[in-house]
């Protein structure tokens, strides 16, 4: 074999190793965008008084905001951040953070989520209203996922119902999703609701995007909403430090019939970027949210007659501005209400 031919078939092999590694990024950031896995953190304790406890400093326990610790049957919330400690040593960093009662030492979960069911939210459930509030939750988490947007709203005295779309082939992401909130609005509206609103959460907020153009709706509040596939997916690789161009192949993956098949979807995700141009949208997201870009916010705003109004947190992950500020993300909720038609 001569000099040029040993090249060429190196040449050869290096570029078709080289588009293998990139299909399987590409394959895996597609994955992780359709079958992500449910947000899990550890907490360690390390002491605890009456009103303060010391964890071990780790991304989760960093966050400003209200979370809870949770083991076996205790749920402990904890609240603003107290000091952190800069010394390094066995246990490493610390963080203190505020605490009602004292907590045992040793390891915890550390959940955002605050509520199990339904009945774990503050407020009762008004057995009927004029407003009504269906809620989609996202791609990982499930209905869980909603329960702490459905406080605020039995404030306002609306009735709330909980979508689970976790038994379709691609969750909120299935076109199956916003056929189950139109058939909700529906039958809302059947049984006497005069507002209805749709709450989604990530993927779950797309898919009332995609209701929006089926259904009369009057209005949605998009909660870290996933405003366009390709653009969360370059944010996604851009957060994991991988090259530019996987998100763009990702992108293609999740979207192009049997390539999705390399992502474990059997059909590919049809609706790729927001579909609503007319209903009244609250859009909550986060500058730290890799996943929502600020462009993509703006450009929803901007749109010619369009009524979205953007409320942006400042450090929360994705689908964590109320655990930043609950109180911030409850207002702006009012706030938008009270901008909407009033009810005839």
């Amino acid at each position: 074999m001569t000099a040029g031919r040993t090249t060429a078939l190196g040449t050869a092999l290096g570029t078709t190793v080289g588009t293998v590694g990139t299909l399987g990024l590409g394959a895996f950031v597609a994955r992780r965008l359709l079958f992500p896995a449910p947000y899990t953190a550890t907490a360690t304790v390390r002491s605890s008084t009456g009103t303060e406890v010391e964890l071990v400093a780790t991304r989760d326990t960093r966050l400003p905001g209200t979370y809870d610790l949770q083991h076996d049957d205790a749920r402990v919330p904890v609240g603003a951040i107290v000091a952190a400690s800069t010394k390094t040593g066995p246990s490493g960093d610390t963080i203190r953070r505020r605490v009602t009662g004292t907590v045992a030492t040793g390891d915890w979960a550390w959940d955002a989520l605050r509520y199990d069911g339904p009945a774990d939210v503050p407020g009762a459930e008004p057995e009927a209203a004029t407003t009504h509030v269906v809620h989609v939750h996202g791609q990982s988490l499930g209905p869980r996922q909603v329960l702490r947007g459905v406080g605020v709203w039995r404030g306002l005295g609306a009735t709330s119902e909980v979508l689970d779309m976790t038994d379709l082939p691609l969750r909120s992401l299935d076109p199956g999703a916003a056929d189950r909130i139109v058939a909700a609005v529906r039958a809302a509206r059947a049984r006497g609701a005069r507002r209805v609103v749709l709450q989604g959460w990530s993927a779950g907020a797309l898919a009332c995007s995609v209701a929006a153009g089926r259904v009369d709706v009057d209005g949605i509040v998009a909660v870290s909403p996933l405003l366009d596939v390709a653009s969360a997916l370059r944010g996604a690789v851009r957060g994991a430090r991988l090259p530019a161009f996987v998100g763009t192949v990702a992108a293609r993956i999740a979207t192009t019939p049997l390539l999705s098949r390399l992502a474990g979807a059997s059909a590919p995700v049809t609706t790729t970027a927001w579909q609503d141009a007319t209903t009244p949208t609250l859009v909550v997201h986060s500058e730290a949210d890799a996943l929502v870009a600020a462009d993509d916010v703006a450009a929803i705003t901007a749109r010619p007659h369009a009524t979205a109004t953007a409320v942006a947190f400042g450090t929360a992950p994705h689908t964590l501005e109320w655990n930043e500020d609950p109180e911030r993300w409850e207002d702006a909720v009012r706030r938008f209400v009270g901008t909407l038609p009033a009810i005839a």
